[in-house]
């Protein structure tokens, strides 16, 4: 049986072990990390074939715990869509869409400084119980619950939804922000580049789900997730393993104009170390990069 985001909540509901997926493992956003989506509509269909890798869409969104999480998204609300969303029956869980994407904030009672807890992909024909037996099979053990997460070696949790993804259900318009235009239009994630501290031992964890690397050499390796690219890089010495930015893609985009606003925004330029995007840093610390669509 196909099990989406709305019945994994209705799962967890049902086990009164949590409201959300949100709330979900120790020290992220909610409960530790992920937020609570769970939304998707059934996915379409059973799978067919090995559960791993995963058929998968691409990545969707990424969860963050941050002290403040009504103002980070406040932040982001303003660059990419005024119309906030936030969570009904928790506090404090808000949630800032970038076209198909989104980022979801969180925190918790001892967040000592903003941490990205974990990204997610989306699944076609996703069936829990058959993909955690197949990692179970190899070694990685994803945890009990219909929404548990698998997670690599640094700490950083993968999230699997079945498709189309989305917003949760139990997730509801949280206001809008500023009758002003977002500063730009959002498309799609296109991105994540995370900084690990083995490359061999992240690629033996990601490639179960992802497969072959598209490319590889000593200090980066790069998997194709449909749409989107996940990027491993060697942490440079003395650096904690974490996400190290992520980008979107934007339609249009007017690099001067998006400049000025998001410097005035409170948002810090930073060099991307390619012409064609623009990198800031945003109030918490992340870096977040925008790429013409």
């Amino acid at each position: 049986m196909t099990v989406n985001r709305r019945e994994a909540l209705t799962l967890l509901a049902s086990a009164a072990a949590t409201a959300t997926a949100f709330a979900q493992g120790p020290g992220g956003p909610g409960a530790g990390k992920g937020k609570g989506k769970g939304p998707a509509p059934a996915s379409s269909g059973e799978a067919s074939g090995p559960a791993l890798p995963i058929k998968t869409t691409g990545l969707e969104h990424i969860g963050v715990t941050v002290p403040n999480p009504e103002a980070s998204a406040k932040f982001y609300g303003r660059i990419f869509d005024p119309q906030l969303f936030k969570e009904r029956d928790i506090p404090n869980r808000f949630y800032c869409r970038m076209g198909t994407a989104y980022l979801a904030f969180g925190t918790n009672a001892d967040v000592k400084e903003p941490k990205i807890d974990h990204i997610c992909a989306l699944v076609e024909g996703y069936q829990p119980q058959n993909v955690r037996t197949a990692l179970e099979a190899v070694g990685i053990v994803m945890g009990a619950t219909p929404v548990a997460m698998p997670t690599d070696s640094d700490g950083m949790r993968l999230q699997l939804l079945g498709v189309p993804g989305g917003l949760a259900g139990t997730i509801i318009p949280g206001g809008r922000i500023s009758q002003d235009d977002a500063i730009v239009q959002a498309v799609s994630l296109d991105h994540i580049t995370q900084w690990v501290s083995n490359l061999d031992t992240a690629a033996k964890f990601y490639g179960t789900f992802f497969g072959k690397e598209s490319s590889r050499n000593a200090n980066q390796i790069t998997y194709d997730v449909a749409r989107t690219k996940l990027v491993l890089e060697k942490a440079p010495a003395g650096e904690a393993p974490r996400v190290h930015h992520f980008t979107f893609r934007v339609a249009g985009l007017n690099r001067q104009d998006a400049t000025a606003k998001l410097t005035a925004l409170g948002a810090k330029i930073v060099p991307s170390g390619s012409e064609g995007l623009l990198r800031f840093q945003d109030l918490d610390g992340f870096l977040c990069e925008l790429k013409p669509a």
